[in-house]
């Protein structure tokens, strides 16, 4: 038997009483010490603010300044006597002297505390003390720099002691007291659970002694209460699982009897499978060799190829500088040409100054006759004029003589120059075909390469089929040696199998016995029938997969339930039970499973602005991503933003609650306004963004209207505000940042929402999943924001 000290509650309450004490011990002190602390402070101002009365007070200023030492006595008692604290009050005169003292217990020493020259005190633990100067005032003439005239200096002492003592009394019995009451609410708390827990723990005992009919009643909706739900399932499911596994235990021990004798009609078949096996190995060997050989021709043809193709190369770069050889003769040849030309031309016109020297000639032989005539008719006198006559005529008979000699051998030069001059025209004709002769060539080598080129090319991809081909081979010769070592492999594990067959047969009789330990009910298998509803929930998808974002929800959600059940919205309202949970994807799903008969719980996923109304119990994820995302982003980009003009469709949206909590942790004021009309926004928006600092779109189909979008953004882009959106477009077209719906995000939520349905008999949260952060940076820079991108956002540039 258990000793009441071990038991949870006893644990509990010494781990209480010992907390308690460390902390009202730790908590007193330090709460202590912070009182006495604050204590002394207002015993410092108090001091200091005394002293200023005193200071002004007209009698005590009289008698320090006359050194009426009874006044000044007298005015002392008078405070003394209305301040229980005070300790002491001094006054001593311009000269140093004490003009009055009087205290409750104090002596005189304790002046030496108090330093008059530097207007200081030394202060200790049980007596604050404090020292002021009294003037005179300005009682001169007033001008500039005029000393005020020291009539003394004021002392006084406070105790502070006992004050202290009793705020410490004070706070240990204040956190005492609080501790007991702890104490005593928690104990009767652990009680409470604890004879919770131990009906939990007695029906723990029963089902691990193989009782599976025992039974608990929890109708808390806590911890605790679903822990005993956790159970009472763990002891359903045990239950069927109990009875499966005897069905099972029944059905397997028929089955190894069947699977014993398929063991050995396979072990026969192996036998003769890995003989074929052994046969196509041989033939697949021989076919290795054969291509062995063949890959080996082609080896060789391919070193024939690259040899021609080698060759080709070589001929053809000779007979391109054959080609340029003969270009280059047909050049010269061409210069000779033209060179020879150019002497026929200049040899003409040698010909023709002859024969003008042939033309002075005729002529100066035609003057030497006239002179000669002349001369003779003259007589004696002409006769040496005679003489020269004669002379220039037989010069000039001389020089067409010469003339006619040079012109043969010009005519001889121009006929050997048009001789040469068609030699080499007729070797420019030749150098011409030569060329054009040497251009064929190396055209047709050329074309020879190239048919080389193509025959090596095709001579490596067969060289390169042949070797692809050999390694097929080689595979298939391991995979049939893989294939041969599988059959006997095979054949030897059927023959194992024969014996596990046996062995079967023996554990399926043991797990009949061994399922027999358990008590499921008095009426056997048939008590499945009446397990609870939530034994028995179904969990139904109702989706329209002809909508891409609403199948990546449904996607997303069959990733987390894979065994859900699922319809299409064309079949109209799901059957289901009382107790099932219908996850409805999309608005026309959701209105469906709304309004359909029954008290089954609806989980709505991916639906914009939701009806949460009705008969059913109704949760899930809307379409709207979850508020404080956007709000968020807006803080991190624009920290000095405070009001948020939003825009939400008419009604009260349920994103409209979460985004006011959220506002208020971000430190922003929400002003919500409802468009109910969007007609004249062009003359009621600037109004409402007049005085924000952001404007905020929640998800409403007629927001997303291009022109109404375009404009929204135009104007918060003339107003220098940033914009939040709800899809990536609106980024895109010039918002500050959208948040958009995440599909998959949704899918994954609705998929937890649907669990805790199933976990809760019927209530389903309504939560809203993160979605998509973009942030247009070219916007931000517009607007001069000052904050940073939010980190995993997707940057619009």
């Amino acid at each position: 038997m258990r000793q009441w000290w071990t038991s949870l509650v006893a644990r509990a309450i010494a781990l209480l009483v010992v907390g308690l004490a460390v902390t009202s011990v730790l908590v007193g002190s330090l709460f202590a010490r912070l009182q006495a602390n604050r204590f002394r402070s207002e015993v410092e101002r108090r001091g200091t603010s005394m002293l200023q009365i005193l200071d002004r007070h007209q009698d005590l200023r009289l008698a320090l300044s006359l050194h009426d030492a009874e006044a000044a006595r007298g005015v002392l008692g008078q405070v003394l006597a209305s301040n229980s604290d005070i300790a002491y009050l001094g006054a001593v005169d311009g000269d140093g002297r004490l003009a009055a003292f009087i205290s409750r217990g104090a002596t005189e020493r304790e002046l030496s505390n108090h330093d008059l020259q530097q207007e200081s005190s030394r202060s200790d633990d049980g007596t604050s003390r404090f020292t002021r100067r009294v003037s005179s005032g300005q009682d001169g003439m007033g001008l500039p720099g005029e000393k005020a005239a020291a009539l003394g200096t004021l002392l006084m002492g406070i105790r502070t002691d006992q004050v202290s003592a009793a705020v410490a009394r004070q706070t240990f019995a204040m956190v005492a007291s609080s501790g007991v009451v702890l104490v005593a609410t928690f104990a009767a708390f652990f009680v409470i659970l604890s004879r919770r827990l131990r009906r939990m723990v007695r029906f723990a005992e029963e089902l691990a002694a193989g009782d599976l009919a025992a039974v608990l009643r929890d109708d808390g909706e806590d911890e605790v209460g679903r822990l005993a739900r956790a159970l009472l399932e763990l002891r359903n499911n045990t239950r069927a699982v109990v009875a499966e596994m005897r069905d099972a235990a029944v059905a397997l021990e028929t089955t190894s009897e069947e699977v014993f004798d398929g063991a050995t009609r396979q072990l026969e078949h192996s036998r003769a499978q890995a003989a074929s096996a052994a046969d196509t190995e041989r033939t697949v060997d021989a076919l290795r060799e054969r291509f062995a050989r063949a890959q080996s021709n082609a080896q060789a043809v391919l070193d024939v190829a690259a040899s021609s193709a080698t060759s080709s190369r070589e001929g053809e770069e000779s007979i391109a500088q054959a080609v340029r050889a003969v270009s280059d003769l047909g050049e010269q040849i061409d210069a000779n040409t033209r060179t020879l030309q150019d002497l026929v031309e200049r040899t003409r016109h040698v010909g023709r100054i002859i024969d003008a020297v042939r033309d002075l000639s005729a002529e100066s032989k035609m003057l030497a006759l006239n002179a000669a005539i002349v001369s003779s008719k003259s007589g004696t006198a002409g006769t040496g004029f005679t003489v020269i006559a004669h002379e220039v005529r037989a010069l000039a008979d001389r020089s067409q003589h010469s003339t006619a000699q040079v012109q043969e051998i010009l005519a001889e030069i121009v006929r050997g120059i048009e001789r040469a001059t068609s030699v080499v025209e007729e070797g420019r004709r030749r150098a011409e075909s030569g060329r054009a002769v040497a251009g064929h060539a190396g055209e047709a080598i050329r074309r020879l390469a190239d048919a080389i080129t193509r025959s090596s090319r095709a001579a490596t991809e067969i060289a390169s089929g042949t070797r692809e081909q050999a390694d097929g081979v080689n595979r298939i010769s391991g995979a049939v040696q893989r294939i041969a070592r599988s059959a006997e492999e095979g054949a030897a594990g059927i023959g194992r199998l024969e014996g596990a067959s046996r062995s079967i047969r023996e554990h399926s009789a043991r797990m009949r016995a061994l399922v027999q330990r358990y008590r499921i009910a008095v009426l056997g298998a048939v008590a499945l029938a009446f397990l609870p509803a939530t034994a028995r929930a179904d969990l139904i998808l109702l989706t329209q997969r002809d909508v891409p974002q609403y199948a990546q929800v449904a996607s997303a959600f069959q990733r987390a339930h894979p065994n859900v059940r699922t319809m299409e919205v064309e079949s109209g309202a799901p059957a289901a039970r009382d107790g099932d949970v219908v996850v409805a994807i999309g608005s026309k799903a959701f209105d469906l499973a709304r309004t359909a008969p029954g008290t089954f719980t609806v989980v709505l996923a991916a639906v914009l602005n939701p009806e949460v109304s009705g008969h059913h119990a109704i949760g899930g994820v809307p379409m709207e991503a979850r508020p404080a995302d956007a709000l968020a982003a807006l803080k991190a980009l624009a920290p000095s933003a405070r009001r948020v003009l939003v825009l939400h469709p008419p009604g009260t949206p349920p994103v409209l609650a979460e985004a006011q909590a959220a506002a208020a942790r971000h430190g922003l004021t929400l002003e919500a306004r409802a468009m109910a009309d969007l007609t004249g926004l062009d003359r009621t928006f600037p109004e409402l963004a007049a005085s924000v600092d952001a404007v905020w779109l929640l998800a409403d189909a007629r927001f997303a209207r291009p022109d109404v979008a375009k404009y929204l953004i135009g104007a918060c882009l003339e107003r220098k505000i940033p914009l939040i959106g709800f899809l990536e477009g609106m980024a895109k077209v010039g918002a500050a940042l959208a948040v958009a719906a995440d599909f998959d995000a949704i899918g994954r939520e609705a998929a937890k929402v649907a669990g805790e349905a199933l976990a809760r008999h019927g209530a389903a949260p309504l939560r809203f999943a993160p979605g998509k952060l973009y942030v247009n940076a070219r916007t931000v820079e517009e607007l001069n924001l000052t904050g940073k991108i939010p980190a995993g956002a997707e940057v619009i540039r």
